[in-house]
Protein backbone atom coordinates (compact mmCIF):
# COMPACT_ATOMS: atom_id res chain seq x y z
CA UNK A 1 0.00 0.00 0.00
CA UNK A 2 1.03 3.61 -1.06
CA UNK A 3 1.55 5.87 2.25
CA UNK A 4 -0.84 7.97 1.86
CA UNK A 5 -1.81 10.16 4.49
CA UNK A 6 -3.71 13.48 5.23
CA UNK A 7 -3.92 16.06 7.82
CA UNK A 8 -6.22 18.29 7.75
CA UNK A 9 -7.87 20.99 10.16
CA UNK A 10 -8.42 24.87 10.69
CA UNK A 11 -6.15 27.87 10.93
CA UNK A 12 -2.81 27.46 13.25
CA UNK A 13 -4.22 23.94 15.02
CA UNK A 14 -0.75 23.17 13.93
CA UNK A 15 -0.94 20.32 11.21
CA UNK A 16 1.68 21.78 8.96
CA UNK A 17 4.41 21.79 11.26
CA UNK A 18 2.83 17.76 12.50
CA UNK A 19 2.37 17.15 9.22
CA UNK A 20 6.18 17.87 8.28
CA UNK A 21 7.72 16.35 10.76
CA UNK A 22 5.34 13.46 10.17
CA UNK A 23 6.20 12.94 6.46
CA UNK A 24 10.14 13.32 8.00
CA UNK A 25 9.97 10.82 10.62
CA UNK A 26 8.03 8.47 7.61
CA UNK A 27 10.56 9.39 5.04
CA UNK A 28 8.03 10.73 2.35
CA UNK A 29 7.24 13.72 0.44
CA UNK A 30 5.62 16.45 2.20
CA UNK A 31 2.79 19.48 0.78
CA UNK A 32 0.73 22.08 2.02
CA UNK A 33 -2.39 22.85 0.20
CA UNK A 34 -2.67 26.28 2.19
CA UNK A 35 0.83 27.40 0.82
CA UNK A 36 0.00 26.61 -2.38
CA UNK A 37 -3.26 29.00 -2.21
CA UNK A 38 -1.14 31.66 -0.72
CA UNK A 39 1.50 31.39 -3.48
CA UNK A 40 -1.36 31.93 -6.03
CA UNK A 41 -2.22 35.22 -4.08
CA UNK A 42 1.71 36.44 -3.75
CA UNK A 43 2.02 35.62 -7.18
CA UNK A 44 -1.23 37.55 -8.27
CA UNK A 45 -0.34 40.97 -5.50
CA UNK A 46 3.55 40.72 -7.42
CA UNK A 47 2.06 41.14 -11.28
CA UNK A 48 -1.05 43.57 -9.76
CA UNK A 49 -3.50 41.52 -10.59
CA UNK A 50 -6.94 42.07 -9.22
CA UNK A 51 -8.48 39.58 -6.77
CA UNK A 52 -11.48 39.56 -8.45
CA UNK A 53 -9.89 39.00 -11.90
CA UNK A 54 -10.84 35.01 -11.85
CA UNK A 55 -9.28 34.38 -14.86
CA UNK A 56 -5.93 35.91 -14.59
CA UNK A 57 -5.89 34.03 -11.08
CA UNK A 58 -7.15 30.60 -12.46
CA UNK A 59 -3.53 31.12 -15.23
CA UNK A 60 -1.60 31.93 -12.28
CA UNK A 61 -2.54 29.03 -10.22
CA UNK A 62 -2.44 26.43 -12.76
CA UNK A 63 0.99 27.31 -14.10
CA UNK A 64 2.32 27.94 -10.47
CA UNK A 65 5.16 25.41 -10.00
CA UNK A 66 6.53 25.12 -5.99
CA UNK A 67 8.94 22.78 -4.51
CA UNK A 68 8.77 21.82 -0.65
CA UNK A 69 12.48 21.90 0.53
CA UNK A 70 14.24 22.05 3.41
CA UNK A 71 16.33 20.52 6.15
CA UNK A 72 15.52 18.49 9.26
CA UNK A 73 13.30 19.64 11.68
CA UNK A 74 13.43 22.11 13.54
CA UNK A 75 15.03 23.91 10.18
CA UNK A 76 12.49 25.71 8.43
CA UNK A 77 10.76 24.14 5.76
CA UNK A 78 11.19 26.30 2.65
CA UNK A 79 8.67 26.66 0.03
CA UNK A 80 10.62 27.92 -3.50
CA UNK A 81 8.63 29.42 -6.40
CA UNK A 82 10.44 29.50 -10.01
CA UNK A 83 13.48 29.19 -8.06
CA UNK A 84 12.99 32.14 -5.15
CA UNK A 85 11.91 31.33 -1.58
CA UNK A 86 8.59 32.78 -0.53
CA UNK A 87 8.17 30.90 2.87
CA UNK A 88 7.77 34.04 4.69
CA UNK A 89 6.32 36.62 2.38
CA UNK A 90 3.40 33.85 2.28
CA UNK A 91 2.39 33.84 5.74
CA UNK A 92 1.82 37.83 5.42
CA UNK A 93 -1.69 38.67 7.20
CA UNK A 94 -2.24 40.44 4.19
CA UNK A 95 -1.66 37.05 1.74
CA UNK A 96 -3.99 35.29 4.18
CA UNK A 97 -6.98 37.43 4.27
CA UNK A 98 -6.73 37.93 0.78
CA UNK A 99 -6.45 33.92 -0.09
CA UNK A 100 -9.31 33.29 2.03
CA UNK A 101 -11.96 35.89 1.08
CA UNK A 102 -10.94 35.40 -2.73
CA UNK A 103 -8.75 33.28 -4.03
CA UNK A 104 -9.94 29.92 -2.43
CA UNK A 105 -13.51 30.94 -3.41
CA UNK A 106 -12.77 30.54 -7.23
CA UNK A 107 -13.83 26.88 -8.12
CA UNK A 108 -11.32 26.88 -11.20
CA UNK A 109 -8.62 27.89 -8.91
CA UNK A 110 -9.74 24.70 -6.27
CA UNK A 111 -9.67 22.51 -9.36
CA UNK A 112 -6.30 23.34 -10.31
CA UNK A 113 -4.60 23.14 -6.73
CA UNK A 114 -6.42 19.90 -6.24
CA UNK A 115 -5.07 18.64 -10.14
CA UNK A 116 -1.38 20.25 -8.76
CA UNK A 117 -1.54 18.37 -5.38
CA UNK A 118 -2.32 14.98 -6.88
CA UNK A 119 0.26 14.89 -8.68
CA UNK A 120 2.53 14.94 -5.86
CA UNK A 121 1.44 11.65 -4.71
CA UNK A 122 3.87 8.64 -6.19
CA UNK A 123 5.27 5.26 -5.36
CA UNK A 124 7.12 6.67 -2.35
CA UNK A 125 3.82 8.33 -0.96
CA UNK A 126 2.90 11.61 0.13
CA UNK A 127 1.66 13.70 3.09
CA UNK A 128 -0.39 16.32 2.36
CA UNK A 129 -1.90 19.04 4.78
CA UNK A 130 -4.61 21.57 4.50
CA UNK A 131 -8.34 21.84 4.90
CA UNK A 132 -9.84 19.49 2.19
CA UNK A 133 -7.48 16.92 1.45
CA UNK A 134 -9.24 13.93 3.01
CA UNK A 135 -12.84 15.27 1.84
CA UNK A 136 -12.03 16.24 -1.93
CA UNK A 137 -8.59 15.93 -2.96
CA UNK A 138 -7.64 12.28 -1.28
CA UNK A 139 -11.09 10.65 -0.16
CA UNK A 140 -9.88 7.23 0.21
CA UNK A 141 -6.54 8.08 1.77
CA UNK A 142 -6.10 5.20 4.27
CA UNK A 143 -4.71 7.28 6.61
CA UNK A 144 -6.62 10.77 7.49
CA UNK A 145 -6.17 13.09 10.39
CA UNK A 146 -8.31 16.01 11.76
CA UNK A 147 -6.14 18.56 13.47
CA UNK A 148 -7.98 20.80 16.21
CA UNK A 149 -7.29 23.05 19.24
CA UNK A 150 -9.42 25.47 21.25
CA UNK A 151 -9.99 28.83 19.78
CA UNK A 152 -7.65 30.72 22.46
CA UNK A 153 -4.87 28.09 21.60
CA UNK A 154 -4.77 28.69 17.99
CA UNK A 155 -4.83 32.42 18.03
CA UNK A 156 -1.78 32.65 20.46
CA UNK A 157 -0.03 30.08 18.28
CA UNK A 158 -0.47 31.59 15.30
CA UNK A 159 0.66 35.50 16.95
CA UNK A 160 3.70 33.63 18.25
CA UNK A 161 4.26 32.80 14.47
CA UNK A 162 4.26 35.99 13.12
CA UNK A 163 6.26 37.77 15.25
CA UNK A 164 9.30 35.23 15.07
CA UNK A 165 8.73 35.88 11.12
CA UNK A 166 9.16 39.52 11.72
CA UNK A 167 5.76 40.09 11.30
CA UNK A 168 3.45 42.84 13.57
CA UNK A 169 0.02 42.47 14.65
CA UNK A 170 -2.01 42.77 17.49
CA UNK A 171 -4.08 40.11 19.31
CA UNK A 172 -6.52 41.81 19.06
CA UNK A 173 -6.78 41.76 15.10
CA UNK A 174 -5.85 38.28 14.88
CA UNK A 175 -8.65 37.01 16.76
CA UNK A 176 -10.80 39.07 14.20
CA UNK A 177 -8.85 37.53 10.92
CA UNK A 178 -9.23 33.84 12.74
CA UNK A 179 -12.77 34.30 13.57
CA UNK A 180 -13.63 35.63 10.13
CA UNK A 181 -11.40 32.92 8.40
CA UNK A 182 -12.85 30.16 10.51
CA UNK A 183 -15.99 31.33 9.23
CA UNK A 184 -14.92 31.43 5.35
CA UNK A 185 -13.60 28.26 5.67
CA UNK A 186 -16.52 25.87 7.07
CA UNK A 187 -19.30 27.79 4.68
CA UNK A 188 -17.35 27.93 1.59
CA UNK A 189 -19.38 26.11 -1.53
CA UNK A 190 -16.53 24.13 -2.68
CA UNK A 191 -13.85 22.58 -0.33
CA UNK A 192 -15.21 23.39 2.30
CA UNK A 193 -13.16 22.73 6.11
CA UNK A 194 -14.62 19.30 7.27
CA UNK A 195 -14.17 16.62 8.84
CA UNK A 196 -14.79 13.38 7.56
CA UNK A 197 -16.49 10.50 9.59
CA UNK A 198 -13.12 8.23 9.17
CA UNK A 199 -10.86 10.77 10.31
CA UNK A 200 -8.63 10.57 13.77
CA UNK A 201 -9.78 13.60 15.25
CA UNK A 202 -6.56 15.02 17.47
CA UNK A 203 -7.51 17.96 19.93
CA UNK A 204 -3.89 18.96 20.91
CA UNK A 205 -4.61 22.04 22.56
CA UNK A 206 -3.29 20.84 25.60
CA UNK A 207 -0.83 18.65 24.13
CA UNK A 208 3.22 18.87 23.47
CA UNK A 209 4.21 18.85 19.84
CA UNK A 210 5.77 15.69 20.34
CA UNK A 211 3.22 14.12 22.12
CA UNK A 212 0.90 14.96 18.76
CA UNK A 213 3.31 13.71 16.93
CA UNK A 214 3.66 10.13 18.85
CA UNK A 215 -0.02 9.84 19.01
CA UNK A 216 -0.37 10.19 15.30
CA UNK A 217 2.20 8.04 14.55
CA UNK A 218 0.67 5.14 17.04
CA UNK A 219 -2.12 5.35 14.95
CA UNK A 220 0.16 4.42 11.77
CA UNK A 221 0.34 0.52 10.65
CA UNK A 222 4.04 0.23 11.02
CA UNK A 223 4.34 -2.84 8.44
CA UNK A 224 2.20 -0.62 6.25
CA UNK A 225 4.39 2.83 6.49
CA UNK A 226 8.40 1.80 5.31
Amino acid sequence: MIPLIVVDGPAASGKSTLARRLAETLGIPFISTGAMYRAVTLAAMHRGVRMTDKRALVKIARGLRLEFTGGKWPAPMKIMCEGRDISREIEAPEISRNTSTFIANVPEVREAIVEATRKHLTSRGLVAEGRDCGSVIFPDAPWKFFMSSSFQARAHRRWRDLRKAGHRVSLKSLLDDMERRDREDRTRPKGALLAMPDAWMVDNSNLKQEETLGLMLRRIDPDAVV
